[in-house]
């Protein structure tokens, strides 16, 4: 794996370490992860004080793992979406 992998590359390894996704029960177990209401509440709120300029550092970093993981799960979810549709592999 190169030195310049995103986070996002390195969780679909572990994910589906072929890069594939290939089953129908993962895809749709995949699409029924989410935040959950008080996760949603603190990016809210995390999102609204950094576009103030308000946030501590941790804020800050905390609202970037936030954002990370929720690409991730976009991507997985958008894979998994396309597996279901087109009945092929995902990858």
């Amino acid at each position: 794996m190169p030195a310049t992998s995103t986070e996002a590359s390195i969780w679909e390894q572990v994910i589906h370490p072929q890069g594939e996704l290939r089953h129908r029960a993962v895809a749709r177990s995949i699409l029924q992860l989410s935040f959950s209401p008080e996760e949603r509440a603190r990016m809210h709120e995390l999102s609204a004080r950094n576009q103030d300029g308000s946030l501590t550092v941790e804020e800050e970093s905390e609202l970037d793992h936030y954002n990370r993981v929720g690409t991730v799960l976009s991507i997985m979810k958008s894979k998994a979406r396309k597996l279901l549709r087109t009945g092929r592999r995902a990858s």
